[in-house]
């Protein structure tokens, strides 16, 4: 919502005359663009650096199957 916002803030005109009413002058929709694009670029890379699970299931990251196993003991009946 706040980049919404924040775009139609910047696309406006770089030019006074061609600006809507009430509305600061902008960087141009063709400058937003590129820095929306720079933007996403930047994020995609970044996805990158984020380790991988290594093949562990998500129970084993969290640690909740060390917990599930500390609850109910190999050859314990649940009641």
């Amino acid at each position: 919502m706040i980049g919404a916002f924040g775009f139609w803030y910047a696309a406006q005109n770089q030019g006074k005359s061609m600006v809507d009413p009430g509305y600061p002058t902008g960087i141009g929709m063709k400058n937003a663009l590129i820095v929306l694009g720079v933007i996403n670029v930047f994020g995609f890379l970044l996805t990158f650096l984020v380790p991988g699970p290594k093949g562990r299931c998500l129970e084993e990251i969290s640690g909740e199957k060390e917990e599930v196993d500390q609850a109910h003991p190999a050859g314990a009946e649940a009641v």
